[in-house]
């Protein structure tokens, strides 16, 4: 925990491999809170269906889903210290649901008013991006300050992620890791257009401001 308020994380390098490195990348990619990007054609197939999310209902479920790929970095020693983190009250799991059949999900770490993105999978089509929804919406509501998303992908970069220094990373870590708050299921769980709303709003604390405080 102390290495995640340091901005270092663990990565495997192989699900055979049970061995762990640490990054500590010079640059670092965040989705500002209430930033997400999220497509009209998304908006409008949550509009047309009912999807529903829930949090912490499996965690060990989800981070082997995560896990299930050809490639991963995801061995058992990753699998083994979150799932402790998870007892503890620090990581956290989301799942998407369609007609109860399970869509995709993520998990992460929760420390202050920041949250860790870890990992996220699909099962079918858009699965990652509503959990991202249903994260994002939740973070909001719970009044964090900061989601991590580690490393840059063209999947991130289209639903919102920037790139920031190390230095900047650092610093909007020590302002968010002071003051705790609490990683609550909102009062639904509907990907609506209230949880939508929250998700992509106008953030309160800008990248942009936070650079001007350094």
């Amino acid at each position: 925990m102390n290495l995640y308020r340091n901005g270092i994380f663990p990565m495997g390098n192989h699900n055979d491999d049970n061995q762990i490195f640490w990054c500590n990348p010079i640059v670092r990619a965040i989705i500002p809170i209430s930033k997400l990007h999220i497509s009209r054609s998304l908006k409008k197939l949550c509009r047309k269906k009912k999807y529903e999310f829930s949090i912490n209902h499996d965690f060990l479920s989800t981070i082997s889903k995560c896990a299930n790929r050809e490639e991963t970095w995801i061995n058992e020693s990753i699998k083994s210290t979150y799932n402790t983190l998870h007892d503890l009250g620090y990581a956290h799991s989301i799942e998407v649901w369609e007609d109860k059949k399970l869509k995709g999900g993520l998990y992460g770490v929760a420390i202050g008013k920041v949250f860790f993105a870890e990992s996220m999978f699909s099962t079918s089509s858009n699965g990652s991006k509503l959990a991202l929804i249903a994260l994002m919406g939740t973070l909001a509501l719970n009044q964090f300050l900061l989601l991590d998303v580690q490393f840059m992908t063209d999947h991130l970069r289209t639903m919102g992620a920037k790139e920031i220094s190390r230095a900047l990373f650092l610093n909007l870590i020590e302002k968010s890791t002071s003051e705790k708050v609490q990683f609550n299921k909102p009062n639904s769980v509907i990907i609506d257009e209230m949880l939508i709303y929250k998700a992509e709003m106008k953030s309160l604390i800008g990248v942009s401001k936070l650079k001007h405080q350094i």
